[in-house]
């Protein structure tokens, strides 16, 4: 039997739809399956702020041992407030370039010392955090069970360059995952 004697045949022509309709729609599962969901053991890395971290942790608890506590200041007050993190746009790892992340973040301090850290090192700071979310396969920064993780991931990797205090709460003021 030749192919143009099968397609004459309504029952024939059905089943090769059918089949068509199938193997789509397979593809399309396989795709959904490998390419847009997280790994199975998706990681958001915490220890990636530096490798000299410990180094950088036994500076801090030196410089404390070493600080006179006097008493209050007087009129000194820790001065609270909320520094913004704009626009950080990143494509995830393995995307190819098709996709993007746009975060722009609040961190909460309750020093003014910190504030004067933070906007000092914006640029060593900004590179860190842009390291760290692209570093990231695009199931973990889609899925919403993984946003935590990521957060304390991001204020760890903040702290680690603040001297004398730390960033408190790290806020996701806009997380747009396209």
């Amino acid at each position: 039997m030749n192919f143009k004697a099968l397609l004459g045949k309504p029952i024939n022509i059905v089943m090769v739809v059918f089949a068509v309709i199938g193997v789509v729609l397979l593809s399309r599962v396989i795709v959904q399956t490998f390419v847009f969901s997280p790994p199975e053991q998706a990681v958001v890395h915490d220890g990636e702020a530096s490798v000299h971290s410990q180094e950088r942790e036994a500076k801090k608890e030196e410089k404390k041992k070493d600080s006179h506590g006097g008493g209050q200041g007087e009129g000194e007050e820790p001065e609270e407030g909320i520094h913004m993190i704009e626009n950080l746009v990143v494509n995830p790892a393995n995307s190819g370039g098709r996709r993007h992340l746009m975060v722009s973040l609040g961190l909460e301090y309750h020093e003014l010392h910190v504030k004067e850290e933070l906007e000092r090192l914006d640029p060593p700071i900004r590179d860190n955090l842009i390291t760290l979310l692209a570093g990231q396969e695009m199931g973990v920064l889609a899925d919403i069970k993984y946003r935590e993780r990521i957060r304390k991931s991001l204020l760890k990797a903040i702290n680690y360059y603040i001297e004398d205090g730390r960033v408190e709460k790290l806020y996701f003021v806009r997380y747009v995952f396209q």
